[in-house]
């Protein structure tokens, strides 16, 4: 009876070590899945196509330490005129450009200094309704309510070729006290085109 238990012990020893060798059925094969193409997204500054890069030059970063919320940094100095203020005419183009809700659009009459601070399409960019402002004279852009502070950043040559324009919710005489809905833009003009870089 020993050298019975014995043997079939040796038998199931045995049989274990078969089964140890027997290499497990190999998992069925996935189908390979095609690389990840690396995408690039564009930087807030990339110029669209059809915009002429003489008009819309990359802009150059500012000297503060602070990120300003109506200007994302600094004109490009590169063909920057001096000039006599814009007319209402134009600035009242500019502003229904602003208005339109259209992105390019909004690229087309601003610097690339403030294309990342554009509202997505269909948000306004202006406190109130185009269509019920006036606008006061254009006087230089250091006379603005950030004008030192924008000179500081972006440098007096800038400046110098800057025109501040404040935009009222209705008649300017009449709207003194409602500060919180005008609009203040900062205009330079480049290649013969007026181009607000600077929106509050």
């Amino acid at each position: 009876m020993r050298a019975r238990k014995i043997s079939w012990l040796g038998i199931g020893l045995f049989l274990a070590g078969l089964g140890a060798r027997t290499p497990a059925p190999a998992a069925p094969s996935l189908p390979t899945l095609p690389a990840a193409t690396a995408t690039s997204t564009p930087t807030p500054w990339a110029l669209p196509s059809g915009f002429d890069p003489a008009v819309y030059p990359a802009p150059t970063p500012h000297a503060l330490t602070v990120q300003l919320t109506y200007s994302a940094a600094c004109p490009n100095p590169a063909g920057l005129e001096e000039s006599p203020p814009p007319k209402p005419e134009e600035i009242l183009s500019l502003l229904q450009a602003l208005a339109s809700g259209d992105p390019d659009l909004r690229r087309r009459v601003t610097d690339p200094a403030l294309w990342p601070l554009l509202p997505p399409a269909g948000q306004p960019a202006l406190r109130s309704s185009v269509l019920s402002e006036d606008l006061k004279a254009p006087r230089p852009g250091i006379e603005g309510p950030y004008g030192e502070l924008l000179q500081n950043g972006c440098g007096e040559a800038v400046m110098k070729r800057s025109w501040w324009v404040e935009v009222c919710p209705g008649p300017c005489a009449q709207t003194d006290r409602l500060e919180s809905l005008k609009n203040h833009l900062w205009l330079i003009r480049r290649e013969g085109r007026w181009l607000i870089w600077a929106l509050r």
